[in-house]
């Protein structure tokens, strides 16, 4: 492997995965740093490692850098992508759009039925608790008031 087979695999891992500029801001880093290297392609190759492992590890800290909105950044960076690919490679663009649409979809299904489990939940925890307030208040009330009368009469 030389240094743009490095930088080539590095560009296709992240892609798709974060954004377009990321992506670049990264690349222009590991072009920079082979660059300035005063040793070989071949020893810099071997000191950085696999690009894959690289890209994943990228990918993971811009997904803990965004927090709770790592799956919508990720997303917004697929979409980028599926834009900037789609042109001049016939259907293949037309193919990624429909996989993005179909996750979207598949993931809107996820997030719509899990809402559905909790407001079911939720509305049977408060019919639970509507049940209990309504049998054992009425009961709970005549229990104090008789507590209150029997000590009133001790006095």
């Amino acid at each position: 492997m030389d240094r743009v087979e490095f930088l080539a695999i590095l560009r296709e891992s992240l892609e798709g995965h974060i954004p377009n500029a990321d992506v670049e801001e990264n690349i222009a880093f590991y072009r920079n740093y082979f660059e300035e290297a005063e040793i070989s392609e071949k020893k810099v190759i071997e000191e950085l490692g696999d690009p894959r492992l690289i890209a994943r590890t990228i990918i993971q800290a811009y997904k803990a850098s965004k927090g709770p909105m790592a799956d919508y950044y990720e997303e917004q960076a697929r979409s980028e992508y599926s834009q900037s690919h789609s042109s001049g490679y016939g259907n293949s663009g037309e193919d990624a759009g429909f996989g993005a649409k179909k996750e979207r979809i598949k993931r809107g299904v996820i997030f719509g039925s899990t809402c559905l489990l909790v407001l079911l939940v939720l509305g049977a925890l408060l019919a639970l608790v509507g049940a209990v307030i309504m049998y054992l208040l009425p009961i709970l009330v005549v229990i104090f008031a008789i507590k209150l009368l029997v000590d009133y009469f001790r006095k």
